[in-house]
């Protein structure tokens, strides 16, 4: 569950990029027309933020439509389902090519993992990287260790969460 949250706030960030209104276009059916966001869940309302934020909050258990919980005096919150399915490797051009050739030499899984970690929007967690990957948390852990000794990836904690990037070295094999 925590890698699929995980993944999910990583899609949320890299459409926050793009701003608000490419996040709230994430939450389906909602519809945001500056500055109002209109939620038809669980009963039709129309919430006025009148400058005071937006809390979006993923959540596993929350299955098919986001929930806004509206009350004047607080901030707003919307609650939303978190997409549950991984994003498809790639199938052609030249990163493939590289890909195969990578994944001969290091294990299919094992590249995929250090192709995970090039820089994203999102910090690369280990349940993040599970999650895009769609790979047990555990399995990508062991390969993190094993690019760790290797000296292709590093990692260090930042507040709750390992944190894992590419050294020059892992940067250096994935380009080729």
């Amino acid at each position: 569950m925590e890698a699929t949250v995980a993944a999910d706030r990583a899609r949320q960030l890299e459409a926050l990029e793009a701003g608000l209104p490419a996040v709230l276009a994430t939450l389906d059916p909602f519809t945001w027309t500056d500055p109002v966001l209109t939620a038809p869940y669980p009963v039709d309302s129309t919430l006025h933020l009148h400058g005071r934020g937006l809390r979006l909050i993923p959540s596993y258990f929350c299955h098919t439509t986001p929930i806004a919980l509206a009350d004047p005096g607080l901030p707003p919150v919307v609650v939303h389902p978190v997409r549950r399915h991984p994003a498809p490797p790639p199938t052609n051009g030249p990163a493939t090519h590289r890909h195969t050739a990578l994944a001969a030499l290091l294990g299919t899984s094992r590249a995929r993992v250090l192709a995970a970690l090039t820089p994203t929007p999102a910090p690369a967690t280990t349940g993040g990287i599970a999650a895009r990957l769609g790979m047990p948390a555990s399995s990508v852990s062991g390969h993190l260790t094993v690019l760790r000794r290797a000296g292709l990836a590093e990692s260090e904690r930042t507040g709750p969460h390992v944190v894992h990037r590419l050294t020059a070295r892992g940067r250096h094999l994935l380009d080729g």
